[in-house]
């Protein structure tokens, strides 16, 4: 074959590939924590009592994000995804911290009311499309009202594994895509050591059986959940003190990060929420990317730490195989908005990011460049995208970068104090650069901490 023939068969495969996909869009949404009390005295329970009579948030309007989200908040989102509803719009991600913490000492049948209200406005929004939950740490447990609430959108086999453990799995009928929904709550800190070692236990089981058959089946799985692997970037967390861990327990969190990379040729994308902040996470087997997360951020604007404006994630994928193709992410600034809620598109992932394609490797590159410590062009846009353009409270200085690139690219517990605590080690682990550039970089780290 000559090179010219060649080149004809390479643009030809190129070009089948791309009419063989099947365009679809799916919405993710997370940590809505919603307030059924904002702006009211009732039981003094709501947002307006951490501040004075004269509280700006009038009728309901965020002016700041010292509340957790309001019913008008919740609406104006409902109406966003309404009016940017595509039409091969297949499903919705919605992973969980469905009520506010402030309704935490609540009776279950008041949060469940709230829950329900939730419920009822996206039957409204996605009245042709399923919506998919999975449970956060804010939520009322398992129960059968709540299967009753969610029956529209989960098919029997589905419900029953929900109703006990709160985690089900969705099989595509159409496609080779398969969704795992798990339950972080039953790994995390205080559930693993109340109602949660059976169910947990039992969980794992099941996880290992159902991503086992899928292989079998030659199945692409999304995992889903409210809280995934890795931990949360801090300012300040250059000391060793200060490197702490995650959600999940140092176990399950271990357990977990094993089972993504034995079925990396299997689990196509991870989504995630709980942390309120706008970045992704990365699996390595053998120094090599192997499987991805990404963490979308908050529909509250209020948050312990990590204060966002409301986002609001609308994917592209291809839905014969569930590669994920893009997303869009939309925001409401709070600082600005006079009352109205108005939405907009904050940017776009591979234009934003110059990225070819979304992938383990791709995204392992643009980690590299987010950390680049003579170019800040890509890590302030990371910035300016973790808090959905909420301007930070504090400089980021040269040891704050690596520990987001530490966060990024080391999910293990252990492995993410390692490389906080040794830049060098890190940098030299993760690429063949100029050792010279390594050591040098590695000092800016040590004299900035």
């Amino acid at each position: 074959m000559n090179l010219t023939n060649y080149v004809v068969y390479i643009i030809g495969l190129f070009w089948l590939t791309l009419t063989d996909a099947k365009i679809g869009y799916f919405w993710h949404i997370t940590d809505l924590h919603y307030d059924p009390f904002h702006n009211s005295l009732e039981l003094h329970r709501g947002c307006r009592h951490r501040g004075s009579m004269e509280h700006n948030h009038r009728n309901e309007r965020h002016r700041d994000h010292s509340c957790d989200s309001s019913w008008n908040l919740i609406q104006s989102a409902a109406a966003l995804m309404a009016a940017r509803h595509p039409d091969t719009l297949e499903f919705v991600l919605w992973t969980g911290d469905i009520l506010s913490s402030s309704m935490e000492h609540l009776k279950e049948e008041y949060k469940l009311e709230a829950v329900r209200n939730v419920t009822d406005i996206l039957s409204r929004t996605f009245s042709s499309q399923f919506v998919f939950p999975a449970l956060g740490h804010n939520d009322p447990p398992p129960s059968r009202k709540l299967v009753d609430m969610w029956m529209q959108w989960l098919p029997t086999e589905a419900l029953q594994t929900f109703e006990t453990g709160g985690y089900y799995t969705i099989e595509q009928s159409h496609s080779k895509l398969r969704i795992v929904v798990l339950n972080s709550v039953l790994w995390a800190g205080g559930a693993a050591r109340t109602d949660g070692p059976h169910r947990g236990r039992a969980q794992w089981e099941w996880l290992e059986q159902v991503l086992s058959k899928a292989r079998r089946k030659s199945e692409m799985v999304y995992i889903v959940a409210h809280a995934g692997p890795g931990v949360e970037e801090r300012h300040g967390a250059g000391s060793a003190s200060a490197a702490g861990g995650g959600e999940l327990t140092p176990q399950a969190n271990a357990r977990l990060i094993h089972l993504i990379r034995a079925f990396s040729d299997v689990i196509v994308g991870q989504f995630y929420g709980h942390r309120h902040t706008d970045t992704f996470r990365l699996v390595y087997s053998e120094g090599r990317p192997v499987s991805w997360a990404f963490l979308a951020p908050s529909v509250t604007p209020r948050g312990a730490g990590s204060i966002s404006n409301p986002g609001l994630r609308l994917y592209k994928f291809d839905s014969n195989n569930g590669k994920v193709l893009d997303y869009t992410q939309y925001y409401l600034d709070v600082t600005t908005n006079r009352g109205e809620h108005h939405w907009a598109i904050e940017y776009n992932l591979t234009q934003y990011y110059g990225l070819r394609e979304v992938s383990a490797t791709s995204l392992d590159a643009l980690a590299d460049r987010i950390r680049n410590y003579h170019d800040r062009t890509i890590f302030n846009k990371y910035i300016s995208a973790l808090r959905v353009r909420h301007a930070p409270d504090f400089d980021c200085d040269t040891a704050c970068v690596h520990v987001h690139y530490c966060a990024i690219t080391r999910a293990e517990y252990q492995e993410f104090r390692a490389c906080v605590r040794n830049p060098a080690s890190a940098l030299a682990s993760r690429a063949p650069s100029n050792s010279a550039a390594i050591l040098l970089y590695a000092i800016l780290i040590l004299i900035s901490s």
